[in-house]
């Protein structure tokens, strides 16, 4: 009764996915050093002449190649990614998997969903208790968190296995805390395998400005929310910009704090100045944020569509049309904004958001990612072993540059100085695919399994100039930010049930506040109360216990 219930919850609450880390981006350069091993996890692969893997504890370093000379097969839940040009009905048109299919000896069977239907296709696959022997992202879709999907029997509990079988995963895994940390459960459990990075990738997610706009008009990068607003009143009066700064989700972002950051608050849990939990939209940071973007909507500074916009990165034909100056957007966005305007000067810089006051420090920004995406073992899989063999392979030195770069003289060869350079096949591909079509159809797409990553490959066609954002944006304080936390099953449910009305209700009224359709100062003691009414102080103490957990592990 107690895991209907639970399984009731699951496809009635939405869970929280996590932030896509790995942005899927149009990726970069030419010539890149691999840092595809270390001296835990470089992959020297031998043929098996066995059936399937003996089971026998494996040495850090070493896969047994094929895993199986007897045929298997095991099927893929996972969602499609809208640049695999290649892919006709499956991913088994994309050459990654190919290549794995030959060195490994197993196929997969795909079933892929839309991007978009995930978390609803992914409840209804729960429900009917017909699982996939791999789910990717399962952590982020099992509402009640890792400990209950192994708890109900949904999800193989890895833990006392990945020494035996994944040694390779784990000898990376637990080489840094930044990697340990995220991919254990609150009780020590590991319930799926999480993509590495090989090293940290910064905030690839923030705010641009018209830097050709700001030299024309003899004026600096704005610091200040006082600079930013005669910077934009310039936009609107002498560029002609409708739309001179764009406000992302309706105005309430909770990924980077657009504009809300200065004021030490996003839409979204995180710490306060005390270091204790709390809630953006609950704190009073967050009437200074409204009330500021209030004044700037009614100057004619924020565009007047706004609260339609539910996306993160700002309307390309809005950018290259040139109606706005200021907008948030993707790192690898930037260049193709430019060479698609009407503006042969257009010159776009990154800029971090406003502050109060000049030489403040801002505490909020997108975080550092060591951890990315998962892949699931679902306990139904009948070749376990296999499975995890498989993912570990990917976690040798051969097996990650398999899917970072591809096959040598294929899609890349090492230059003079023993980089990795693309082949004419990735930079010039023939059938005119931009650089994300090419990687996601050739090597491993971004959202496509468990790996020990190499992001630095998305930097392909990404001039230098915008890969400064990193230094830009990666300057702001991050320590308001809460890590990816592991809730109780109940704890889930509880929050989950909150969280529906709470996010609803801040979404509502923050675009009525900066719209002017309800008055800030009059309505804002309802508004804290209608949060305190539907619970926001019970669900900051839970989030406050899952952090000290986290702290703890």
């Amino acid at each position: 009764m107690k895991k209907f219930k639970r399984l009731m919850a699951l496809v009635m609450a939405l869970a929280l996915a996590l932030s896509v880390a790995a942005c899927g981006n149009d990726g970069s350069s030419s010539g890149q050093t691999s840092s595809a091993g270390s001296s835990e996890a470089s992959g020297e692969s031998s043929s098996a002449e066995g059936g399937e893997s003996s089971g026998e504890a494996a040495q850090a370093g070493t896969v047994q190649l094929p895993l199986t000379t007897e045929p298997v097969t095991l099927t893929y839940w996972v969602y499609a990614d809208e640049n695999c040009a290649i892919m006709k009905e499956d991913y088994n048109d994309n050459e990654f998997y190919q290549e794995m299919e030959k060195r490994t000896g197993v196929h997969l069977e795909f079933e892929l969903v839309a991007a978009a239907d995930r978390q609803t296709n992914f409840n209804l696959m729960i429900a009917s208790n017909q699982l996939t022997d791999l789910i990717y992202a399962g952590a982020s879709y099992y509402a009640q968190g890792l400990d209950a999907a192994i708890d109900d029997g949904y999800f193989l509990d890895l833990t006392d296995k990945v020494d035996e079988y994944m040694p390779n995963y784990q000898a990376i895994r637990k080489s840094d805390p930044n990697y340990e940390r995220p991919t254990i459960t609150d009780s020590g459990r590991i319930g799926t395998v999480y993509e590495l990075r090989q090293s940290k990738q910064g905030p690839w997610l923030g705010m641009w400005m018209r830097k050709d706009w700001l030299d024309k008009l003899e004026m600096d990068v704005p610091e200040t929310f006082d600079q930013w607003h005669d910077v934009l009143t310039a936009f609107k009066d002498k560029q002609g910009a409708t739309a001179a700064l764009m406000l992302n989700w309706s105005g309430s972002d909770g990924e980077i704090g657009q504009m809300s950051a200065g004021y030490g608050v996003l839409n979204n849990w995180q710490l306060d100045e005390s270091g204790n939990v709390n809630y953006g939209p609950y704190m009073e940071g967050w009437k200074k944020y409204v009330t500021t973007m209030h004044q700037w909507y009614t100057e004619g500074l924020i565009d007047p569509d706004f609260m339609a916009t539910d996306e993160r990165a700002a309307d390309m034909t809005t950018v290259v049309t040139g109606k706005s100056g200021a907008f948030p957007a993707l790192y690898t966005l930037p260049s193709l904004y430019e060479a698609s305007s009407e503006d042969p000067d257009m010159y776009l810089i990154p800029v971090r958001p406003p502050v109060e006051n000049a030489g403040d420090e801002l505490h909020l920004r997108l975080r550092d990612s060591y951890v990315s995406g998962n892949t699931a073992i679902s306990a139904q899989c009948e070749h376990p072993d296999i499975a995890m063999r498989w993912l570990d392979y990917l976690f040798t030195e051969e097996g990650a540059l398999l899917a970072n770069y591809g096959v040598e003289g294929d899609t890349f060869e090492y230059d003079a100085d023993g980089k990795i350079a693309y082949t004419d096949k990735m930079l010039n591909n023939e059938n005119g695919w931009t650089a994300a079509q090419t990687m996601a159809s050739y090597l491993c797409p971004s959202s496509g399994i468990a790996n020990w990553s190499d992001w630095t490959r998305e930097l392909i066609n990404v001039p230098e100039k915008d890969q400064d954002c990193y230094e830009v944006w990666g300057a702001a304080g991050e320590d308001y930010r809460l890590p990816a936390l592991s809730l109780t099953p109940d704890e889930s449910v509880e929050r989950a049930a909150l969280y529906a009305d709470i996010s609803t209700l801040v979404k509502e009224n923050t675009a009525k506040f900066i719209s002017g359709a309800m008055d800030i100062e009059s309505s804002w003691d309802k508004y804290i109360s209608d949060l305190e009414s539907m619970g926001v102080k019970r669900a900051i103490e839970i989030t406050q216990g899952a952090y000290d957990r986290y702290k703890a592990r």
